[in-house]
């Protein structure tokens, strides 16, 4: 079974986390993976369990972002069933469902077909 990588890069909060909490709501755990890297360290209310323990210190337009965005992938890739690898921001919210992103990911990209 294909996992897909969830890797947020987050200030200090996840914008509309309840609604990102319904869209992992009744997915099988076996399906994803969440990483969450931040710059500030704010209790998240359902994914506080997901932070990356060895996060940097980032600044706008600036290379620490690509470095924080390296240790989030290379966190991803201890898991060698993560096959699609998904960045995400505090402020992204999921407009498809779940199910419909996992079904329509490319075997050979990591992204999903958003013609379908």
């Amino acid at each position: 079974m294909k996992k897909i990588a969830f890797c947020f890069l987050i200030y200090d909060i996840i914008n509309n986390e309840e609604l990102w909490n319904t869209f992992f709501t009744c997915v099988n755990h076996d399906k994803y993976n969440i990483y969450i890297h931040y710059k500030t360290d704010v209790p998240l209310q359902y994914f506080e369990k997901y932070k990356l323990k060895n996060c940097i210190e980032t600044n706008w337009g600036d290379i620490s972002l690509v470095k924080a965005q390296n240790i989030l992938l290379k966190e991803a890739l201890n898991d060698l069933e993560n096959q699609h690898f998904i960045f995400v921001s505090n402020s992204c919210i999921p407009l498809k469902s779940f199910t419909y992103i996992y079904n329509n990911l490319d075997e050979q990209y990591s992204y999903f077909n958003m013609g379908l």
